[in-house]
């Protein structure tokens, strides 16, 4: 069979209702609207088998691209116009490529995230691109119109392509239906190869009331899923979707299922949410490919070795199987590379789809306001790139100077001693160097927060929380996040007493040879079970430094002295923690005799985009 890749929706002939620009808009146009190209590096080639995937997770609204970094700056019309290359070129080898998407779309990026309901323009742009196959992820699950638009928009846009094996949701009538499939078997078409699909979210708890996510465990022991794995014919099985390759227990309780009945045949798992690159051997003839976060990432992954018709409990097959993967850079130079085309003016990468993908984009931006500056960031502010505390720690720059901008509604308690706490999670992306934007502030924290506060506590208590916090494995947004944002090495291997400073000489020992001026850039260096020649792009790895879990801002405090009360302020996400660091500190005090008031006061988002006007906007005369 041939994929449907558009249906009815097209780029070329999208209907898209765009706005006059406003004065504050023609203003923003003087921000530049891409980013500078990146150092032209040499690249490692994709390998072509017989079976080859092109693998997306966790965009999070980032289908601009990343305007401030060259290295990822290719936007979702330069991927449309790389995937219509390749499949171009996969017709003319004679093989077949399979386009995925692993979910989360939603929340860290305006494009995103400034429509009255999440993903109204960016999901109707995401269904531009020729994707064959996708998944839901928990992103879509957090507030109901959200699943609602994903079960109105996306499910029936690809039609039964669209899976959700173990996520439903409630209709009007109180019945319950999977929001997608829960199985797809399809027949490629070059190489003929029957191919079982599932796609699957992990144990997500937080969803809204309207959708409900069955434990994996229990799913895999279903009469419909036993039955989709004994149907006649597959060749091989595709298990993608929304839960992290490693650590976490979902994929191996599918991997453990399918062997139960299939000992050889082959198997391809696709994952996200942990927001890493990584790769995994399950077994000889089962893989894992993760490819990243924020559109920083293409994953490819190819297989040859396959041979269609075979039965499927045969425990040899004729040919061993033979895995290929790399992680592809998110920028036009190296998307270009990979589909053997070229840029500029005259050149063979851009196709009519693909332009007028990002001519829309661009339109979209301007429509919502992204575009407007706040004012110019002088230099980088960074997470975990950057050692904390220091000079371009963005929680050092929050801790030191923005949280005390905070102010809150009852004007009587200004005046007071206070701590005022974040989880490092609330923030979601670095803060480089140039024009800081509307889209700015979604990136570095798009949620929206509101702050609690207990009034007057006593400081010899109060003094103990930060450490209590920090003594946590994790706060963050999501309490399902399992490791480090921007964590791209492995980690498993090294035991408990993992130090990030280790790791990073590790990665720097290992690194290849680089003489080359220009490979001084840094960026993403991955170790995976296949080595360390899985990037297309050799940098040399970023750094890597221990985060707290969370940080304080002492404010109006006496000077040279300790407070003997003080207001403590917190984020609402941070309430439980707050509240068992409090019970560990006094257990003599009940949760319930701390007096939890709303305190007011814009969001983190509001409050650095607010300190960001202060630096002014010089940069847009440069």
């Amino acid at each position: 069979m041939r994929f449907s890749v558009w249906g009815s929706f097209t780029a070329a002939g999208a209907l898209l209702s765009l706005a006059t620009a406003t004065e504050q808009e023609v203003l923003a146009l003087q921000q530049p609207t891409s980013a500078p190209p990146p150092k032209t590096l040499p690249l490692r080639s994709i390998e072509w088998g017989q079976l080859n995937f092109i693998s997306t997770t966790d965009t999070h609204g980032w289908l601009a691209g990343h305007l401030l970094q060259p290295s990822y700056a290719a936007d979702w019309g330069d991927y449309t116009s790389f995937i219509e290359h390749i499949k171009e070129e996969a017709d003319k080898r004679g093989v077949d490529v399979i386009v995925i998407d692993d979910g989360d779309q939603h929340d860290g990026n305006g494009l995103s995230d400034a429509t009255e309901i999440g993903g109204e323009i960016s999901q109707q742009i995401l269904m531009m691109a020729p994707i064959d196959l996708m998944s839901i992820g928990n992103h879509e699950l957090y507030q109901c119109e959200v699943t609602q638009q994903t079960y109105d928009m996306l499910a029936p846009h690809f039609d039964g392509r669209y899976l959700t094996s173990n996520v439903e949701i409630q209709l009007s009538n109180g019945s319950w239906v999977h929001i997608g499939q829960r199985s797809y078997k399809f027949t490629t078409q070059n190489q003929g190869i029957t191919v079982m699909a599932f796609g699957f979210l992990f144990d997500f708890k937080l969803n809204c009331a309207n959708s409900r996510v069955s434990e994996v465990e229990q799913v895999v022991q279903q009469a419909w899923f036993q039955a989709a794995l004994r149907e006649p014919g597959v060749d091989m099985f595709l298990v993608f979707g929304h839960y992290p390759i490693r650590f976490w227990p979902e994929m191996w309780a599918i991997h453990r299922a399918i062997r139960a009945v299939h000992k050889s045949i082959p198997i391809q798992y696709f994952g996200g949410h942990s927001h890493v690159r990584d790769f995994a051997v399950l077994d000889s003839r089962a893989t894992a490919l993760q490819a990243g976060r924020f559109l920083e990432t293409v994953g490819w992954l190819s297989i040859d070795g396959i041979e269609p018709g075979k039965a499927e409990n045969k425990l040899d097959y004729d040919k061993p199987l033979k895995f290929s993967r790399r992680y592809l850079d998110f920028n036009p130079h190296s998307l270009s590379f990979h589909a053997n085309k070229t840029l500029g003016p005259g050149g063979t990468f851009g196709t009519e789809n693909g332009k007028a993908i990002s001519k829309i984009i661009d339109d979209y931006r301007v429509q919502l306001n992204l575009t407007y500056p706040f004012g110019c960031v002088p230099t980088d502010y960074l997470l975990e790139k950057a050692k904390y505390p220091g000079p371009n720690s963005l929680l050092s720059l929050l801790e030191e100077s923005v949280l005390e901008t905070l102010v809150g509604e009852d004007e009587s308690v200004h005046n007071n001693s206070r701590l005022v706490f974040i989880n490092s999670g609330s923030l979601r992306y670095d803060m480089y160097k140039g024009i800081f934007t509307v889209d700015s502030g979604y990136i570095v924290s798009p949620f929206e927060n509101a702050w609690l506060y207990i009034p007057q506590m006593p400081y010899k208590i109060a003094k103990h929380i930060l450490s209590k916090l920090n003594a946590l494995d994790y706060i963050f947004m999501e309490l399902t996040t399992p490791i480090s944002r921007t964590m791209n090495v492995r980690q498993q291997n090294l035991g408990d007493a993992f130090d990030i400073n280790v790791m990073n000489s590790l990665v720097s020992a290992m690194s290849e040879p680089m003489d080359q001026e220009d490979l001084k850039t840094t960026g993403y260096v991955t170790i995976d079970d296949f080595g360390m020649d899985g990037d297309d792009t050799p940098h040399k790895p970023y750094p890597l430094y221990y985060l707290p879990n969370a940080i304080a801002t002492k404010d109006k405090f006496p000077e040279d002295a300790e407070p003997e009360t003080t207001d403590v302020i917190f984020l609402d996400f941070m309430k439980p923690f707050i509240l068992n660091a409090l019970a560990e500190i006094d257990p003599s005090t009940p949760m319930n005799e701390w007096t939890i008031t709303e305190y007011g006061g814009k969001s983190v988002k509001e409050l650095i985009k607010e300190y960001v006007r202060g630096w002014g906007t010089a940069c847009l005369n440069n």
